[in-house]
């Protein structure tokens, strides 16, 4: 469950992510210029979220 936040008008979570992962998201965050680690993992999740999509249109349209 997310908790909120009074001074925050998002929900926030705790992840905990393995150390490569980790370096790959503060590559991320500085090579795209992004203010803070949330808004960069944020924006990978939907990226991935989006790209899971394609996969699943591909593949019901592969399939008939």
């Amino acid at each position: 469950m997310a908790h909120v936040r009074s001074n925050c008008k998002n929900l926030s979570t705790t992840i905990s992510l393995e150390e490569p992962l980790l370096m790959m998201v503060e590559d991320y965050r500085f090579t795209k210029r992004k203010d803070n680690r949330s808004q960069a993992i944020a924006e990978l999740i939907k990226k991935g979220l989006k790209y899971e999509a394609l996969l699943n249109k591909k593949k019901e349209k592969m399939l008939g």
